[in-house]
């Protein structure tokens, strides 16, 4: 006789059979729209994201237990008691993010769709990250010195964290003259963009590009990366700086891409992003945001001046 299931590994195997690692989460987002489903996706398309979830898993079966709910069966988990699991872990304090966090692994586990507002839970607020992903610099010089490459980098282009260690010299996009103007990256969900270099940055970023090439081949930059280094920091500095380029191109009259933006700005999202807006969004040129969000690896304007602009002094 076969032993029942555990409600741990209930909860794992719901997890379990949502795997889509290796597909694009890009492509489910547009066949969601399709379908009318809002752009909803029911798949976990990151290793990092299983585990996360997995994480949440473990510990909702804790606190049951601590409860004396005892479950046998995922059926006996109502949407009442994942509110209490929620406001108690918000009344102990745990930042707003971290229960949108708990919140996403419940819905996916449990094939809910319970929302914030729903439970009476705090809204998620750029002022209260607490974490790496925040918008709080690292200042001490060990870190800094340790990854001096690595920020210049991210301040030249933006990438997110998960890149780094995939981006290789291959990956650069060059002009006429051979400079590196820019990188094909390949971010959230499978999703490919470009992403371009800042001005100021490329004749650095092709010697850096170009010596490690000659010294270890087509390998990527970096394997690993500091766990302690705010890479978000660096992003906003990216944004920032981006920006503010664009803004001076275009009073100028010039074009900031120097011929390239056919590469680095799809054209049909750029006019989506600033169809019926105003000149100017919470005092930012809109057409200089779309191109940011562009280039930041976003969809939505809104992020980059939430989010980025303006947090760095």
């Amino acid at each position: 006789m076969s032993r029942k299931t555990s409600f741990k590994e209930q909860m794992f195997r719901s997890l379990n059979s949502k795997n889509c690692f290796g597909q694009s989460k890009h492509l489910a987002k547009i066949e969601s729209y399709q379908n009318g489903k809002k752009g909803v996706v029911d798949g976990i398309y990151s290793k990092k994201t299983m585990q996360d979830y997995k994480k949440v898993a473990q510990q909702f079966h804790s606190w049951q237990k601590s409860k004396g709910y005892n479950f046998h069966s995922m059926k006996e988990v109502n949407s009442s008691i994942l509110k209490e699991y929620l406001m108690e872990r918000q009344s102990q304090g745990k930042s707003s993010w971290t229960i949108s966090h708990d919140l996403s692994a419940l819905n996916k586990i449990f094939g809910t769709s319970i929302s914030k507002k729903e439970c009476g839970l705090a809204p998620r607020r750029t002022s209260n990250i607490k974490n790496n992903r925040g918008l709080a610099q690292n200042y001490r010089p060990s870190i800094q010195a340790k990854n001096k490459d690595m920020i210049a980098f991210i301040s030249a282009c933006g990438v997110r964290r998960q890149s780094l260690t995939t981006i290789a010299p291959g990956n650069a996009i060059r002009d006429k003259d051979n400079m590196v103007i820019g990188f094909k990256v390949v971010e959230k969900g499978g999703k490919h963009r470009n992403c371009y270099v800042r001005s100021e940055y490329q004749k650095a970023i092709t010697s850096f590009v170009d010596n490690h090439l000659k010294i270890h081949n087509n390998t990527p930059f970096w394997h690993k990366v500091d766990k302690n280094l705010n890479t978000h920091w660096y992003r906003a500095i990216y944004a920032n700086g981006l920006y503010h380029d664009l803004l001076k191109a275009k009073e100028n009259g010039v074009d900031y891409f120097k011929g390239y933006r056919d590469m680095f700005i799809n054209q049909g999202r750029f006019m989506k992003a600033i169809n019926g807006r105003s000149q100017n969004v919470k005092g930012y040129d809109v057409e200089c945001l779309a191109m940011v969000s562009q280039n930041m690896g976003h969809n939505r304007i809104d992020v980059v001046y939430t989010n980025y602009l303006g947090h760095i002094g």
